[in-house]
């Protein structure tokens, strides 16, 4: 794999799906605000190792996209990022 693979974390998508599975939202997105930018850091890290690229946008669409030269190679990319946990599950 290079990083001619690149997954979009699209922020406000994301946030917005995060925060609703949470049912204490004051204090989720107090939790989630503190420790987004630590988790992409770490997403960034692992992607890397993996050979992807990893980047950040303000979309509202979907929580992500991911942008390869093959569908193969989305399916990989997206099969590799749903082994990783999400900001709740990552959170010490």
């Amino acid at each position: 794999m290079t990083a001619e693979t690149t997954i979009t974390v699209h922020l406000t998508a994301y946030r917005s799906r995060a925060l609703m599975l949470q049912t204490e939202h004051r204090e989720a997105e107090a939790a989630y605000d503190a420790s987004i930018r630590a988790y992409l850091r770490y997403l960034a890290d692992e992607a890397a190792k993996a050979g992807y690229a990893l980047s950040t946008d303000h979309g509202d669409g979907s929580e992500y996209s991911i942008h390869a030269e093959s569908h193969a190679a989305r399916q990989r990319a997206h099969d590799w990022l749903a082994t990783l946990p999400d900001i709740w599950n990552w959170m010490p």
